[in-house]
């Protein structure tokens, strides 16, 4: 390394402004906590680096950690780079000026070396500067910003060099643009890239919120997020546009990277210091979502693609590695879209796309050629490559990129091929437009077995056949589920043996048909059919469809433990083969929430629910997102956020009244109802049920058993609050008397539970005693712990006089009741004071009523039909149970117990 430098020439004074940070004296820093205290961790490491493309927020990163730095009472020098200081003599001086500036009385033996004639060793330079630092006793923090600026032949030399003579208490910290040539892993334990810098979503919030001033909704912030990438450039230029933009809500959602702010930014401080070679490839390349060295070459009609690639990542220009490997690529999306509007300046791009089309179909990847072939608006070889392969992307759920083109095929263009009819009625599908989806399917099956249009190869008919399976879909999800099965039987006798893939797929409907009517024998029957299917031809995604129908009848017979394997199982299998964040994913996470929430294990999968009940698969029925739905808000509600869960309860149901939602409906007024008799809101609760009685009587008898069992579970905890045990049990006993099979163990537990509290408020404690600890016993063996949790408030006084009665069996599940009573706590409601209002008539709650509105006693008898003198007989007997004198003190009493509680 022994390279002289050229003789000294008379150097331009130091500039003091690069020995301090830009922003030091701005207030206005978001701050970065959680990176902060990752480099605080890492603070007696030799060197830190930062290493992100432009804007990430490095030298605001390096600032912050500055400041930390000195409020510990350490020594922190700063150091800006520009080009001019790229000669190491240079570099030197100013990095001894800023060891100065913070470390008084050193002195800087370059000084006297750098003038003159004399030609000096970048080593002696460098041991020189040693020298001067090994006479510093205590820590110091060298900060280094825009190190990517030093572009002298021999910096990466000197630079390693330096590293390798540095005393221990010397540390540096550097930000780059890319990583430095000198960059190695023994010098470095902590390296933050540009995922690292990349603002998270609370980040975002509080930079808008506490920086910019600005509110954002969570849908507004969700859209910036997603398309910024949390990239603090593309946001802070984001804030400035949202400023003259009128209409906010548009803006945000038509936000890319032609936006002026961004696309002057990129231009300017990116892409115009690049050769044009390489400006000509980013171009080219933009079109592709994903691209690698090959397709990359195809499209561009060059040879050296992966150097090039390789150049784009060492400088860290927008581009992300998809895979560990390093083979597959892609550009940032606010990146892709300034570069793909450049390219639509010099012409049409289709033929960058065309080719990207058949470079995809040549190496087997159907799902990508289509969708560059759409977009080429080469509509007949798109509509040639779903016919040939559309079946295929179906069973193996590669279809999403394809359904979301579709909407932008021309409505002409959709009707000459019935391929992109009955894909898109997919689509319709997938945005839960049913209806609309059934009578496209009709139309399209009825044109192609009628002969019309073009001839019905084998590809097409496969398709027709997909586009069956969609229809029985599509009644399974409007409840339509006896015509569902009709479709099932109907194509399971027309499709040949041969066709194992679609007999599966069948059998999967006919499956879930079957279980949501009860005919868990019938379902089984299905699930066993399509697995031997699926031993000629496997389809991992049928896989994990059957894995998921296994979960929930294992759910709906109490086997919770074998449901959750099932489902870890199935998870595991998904991660593996379609990847973790794959749609595949999402109804399996509501099946195995349901299972965890009675576990009371849940709190781990919560944070995946809301994405699940979003980002769905197209095999994602109202039912199963129901379930996943219900969890959340039973969750929040019993976790002691009793309001906040109501409301979002309260939200969601508006949107269920609708054909095809019955039994979702009454589960979720069910829980409702449950919600307000913890809250000590009887008299609303009374009217949900009667909502939910009259939403229920409209419906065919004996069409949804569960429905019934779940109005049944609600009158009787009514009843109960209302001390009316014979009604309670008059109930939950007619529920048991109906034939119910082994696969629903889950419902006779809940009414068994519940009839056990209703015997013993009737006096029949032996009774009660025994059904509760037959009951008890077996699901808590089954893995039930929430069950008995969400009725505290009716079990607990059972388990106490039960424990009362009989201490010794009773003590063996103290930790049963210690739960009972901590979830009393969490929603703030004293065991003791459970019957205070007990004695309360369901008459004198009435009366009760009319009192705080202000009726006297005459207007009070009028309006329910009795005399005077029983009005005050009532309130007579009132006052006594309230332990009250007069009226007022009645009506305030009264709203503390929770009797005059309204909607």
């Amino acid at each position: 390394m022994n390279q002289p430098l050229s003789p000294a020439t008379p150097t331009p004074p130091l500039l003091r402004t690069k020995l301090f940070p830009a922003d030091a004296e701005d207030p206005a820093l978001l701050e970065r906590r959680l990176l902060i205290e990752r480099l605080l961790a890492a603070r007696q490491q030799r060197l830190l680096l930062l290493s992100a493309p432009a804007g990430f927020g490095k030298s605001t990163v390096l600032s912050l950690y500055r400041q930390r730095l000195q409020q510990e009472g350490a020594r922190v020098a700063w150091l800006s780079c520009d080009e001019s200081d790229s000669e190491p003599q240079r570099l030197l001086q100013y990095l001894g000026a800023a060891i100065a500036e913070v470390t008084p009385g050193f002195a800087c033996s370059l000084n006297g070396m750098v003038p003159g004639d004399v030609s000096w060793p970048v080593e002696a330079l460098i041991d020189a500067f040693v020298v001067d630092l090994k006479r510093l006793a205590d820590e110091l923090y060298l900060i280094i910003d825009d190190y990517h600026l030093i572009r002298h032949p021999a910096a990466g030399q000197a630079a390693r060099y330096l590293l390798e003579q540095l005393p221990a208490n010397i540390h540096l910290i550097i930000s780059s643009r890319y990583k430095p040539q000198f960059f190695s892993a023994e010098y470095a334990v902590l390296c933050i890239q540009a995922e690292d810098l990349r603002l998270s979503v609370e980040e975002t919030e509080l930079y808008f919120r506490q920086i910019k001033k600005i509110e954002l909704s969570a849908a507004e912030l969700k859209l910036i997020q997603q398309r910024t990438e949390g990239w603090i450039t593309a946001l802070h230029l984001t804030a400035l546009a949202l400023s003259r933009h009128a209409d906010r809500q548009a803006f945000i959602a038509g936000l890319c990277g032609t936006e002026r702010n961004i696309a002057d930014y990129l231009a300017e401080d990116v892409l115009n210091s690049l050769p044009d070679d390489l400006q000509l490839f980013l171009d080219q390349t933009s079109v592709l979502d994903e691209f690698c060295a090959e397709l990359c070459n195809a499209l561009t009609g060059r040879r050296d693609a992966l150097s090039m690639l390789m150049r784009l990542q060492s400088e860290q220009l927008f581009i992300i590695s998809l895979d560990e490997q390093g083979e597959w690529f892609r550009y940032h999306h606010l990146f892709a879209e300034y570069l793909q509007g450049r390219l639509a300046k010099r012409g049409d791009s289709s033929a960058l796309r065309h080719a990207a089309a058949r470079w995809c179909e040549a190496r087997d990847l159907p799902d990508r050629a289509i969708k560059y072939a759409l977009r080429a608006r080469d509509y007949s070889f798109a509509a040639e490559l779903l016919e040939r392969q559309g079946s295929r992307l179906i069973a193996g759920n590669r279809v999403y990129d394809v359904l979301s083109m579709i909407n932008q095929v021309p409505a002409e263009v959709v009707r000459e091929h019935p391929v992109f009819q009955i894909f898109y009625a997919w689509q319709l599908a997938f945005e839960q437009k049913f209806a609309e989806a059934e009578a496209l399917i009709e139309e399209v099956s009825t044109r192609l077995m009628q002969g019309r249009g073009k001839a019905m190869h084998f590809g097409l008919a496969e398709l027709l056949v997909a586009a069956q399976l969609l229809k029985a879909l599509v009644l399974l999800y409007q409840d339509k589920l006896e015509n569902c099965l009709k479709v099932c039987r109907q194509w399971l006798s027309m499709v040949p043996a041969d066709q194992p893939i679609f007999r599966a797929s069948m059998n999967c409907i006919q499956a879930a048909a079957y279980a949501l009517l009860n005919n868990f024998a019938e379902a089984q029957k299905s699930i066993s059919a399509a697995r031997e299917n699926l031993l000629q031809s496997d389809s991992e995604y049928l896989q994990v469809m059957i894995s998921l129908l296994e979960v929930l009848i294992c759910k709906e017979r109490g086997d919770l433990e074998r449901g959750r394997a099932q489902a870890e199982a199935a998870r595991g299998r998904v991660e593996r083969v379609f990847g973790r964040r794959s749609r595949v994913g999402g109804p399996l996470v509501l099946a195995y929430a349901d299972i965890l929430y009675e576990q009371d294990r849940h709190a781990a999968i919560l944070a995946e629910l809301p994405l699940a009940t979003t980002w769905r698969d197209v095999a994602t029925p109202i039912e199963l997102i129901s379930r996943g739905q219900l969890v959340m808000v039973k969750a929040q509600f019993y976790a002691g956020e009793a309001e906040q869960a109501l409301i979002q309860l309260d939200e969601w149901l508006a949107g269920l009244q609708r054909p095809g939602y019955e039994r979702v409906f009454a589960f979720a007024m069910s829980c409702k109802v449950q919600f307000l008799l913890w809250l000590r809101r009887p008299n609303e609760a009374e009217r949900i049920c009667l909502q939910l009685q009259r939403h229920l009587e409209v419906l065919p008898v004996g069409r949804h058993p569960d429905a019934q069992i779940a109005l049944a579970l609600t009158q009787a905890r009514l009843a109960l609050s209302e001390r009316r045990a014979d009604k309670a049990q008059a109930v939950l006993e007619a529920c048991l008397l109906k034939p119910l099979d082994e696969h629903q163990r889950d419902r006779r537990l809940r009414v068994s539970l519940l009839l056990s509290v209703a015997h013993w408020r009737k006096g029949n404690g032996e009774k009660a005693f025994a059904l509760f600890q037959t009951t008890l016993e077996e699901a808590w063996a089954c893995g039930y712990r929430r069950l008995f949790q969400d009725d505290a408030l009716w079990l607990l006084p059972l388990w106490d006089a039960w424990s009362a009665n009989d201490a010794k069996r009773a003590g063996a599940w103290l930790g049963v009741a210690e739960t009972l009573r901590e979830q009393c706590r969490r929603l703030a409601v004293n065991p003791d004071n459970f019957d205070e209002n007990h004695d309360v008539s369901h008459r004198e709650q009435e009366i009760l009523r009319f009192v705080a509105a202000g009726l006297s006693n005459r207007d009070i008898a009028q309006a329910v039909h009795l005399s005077e003198a029983t009005i005050k007989w009532h309130l007579h007997n009132l006052f006594a149970k309230l332990g009250v004198r007069s009226r007022t003190q009645a009506v305030l009493k009264g709203k503390s117990m929770g009797l005059l509680n309204e909607a």
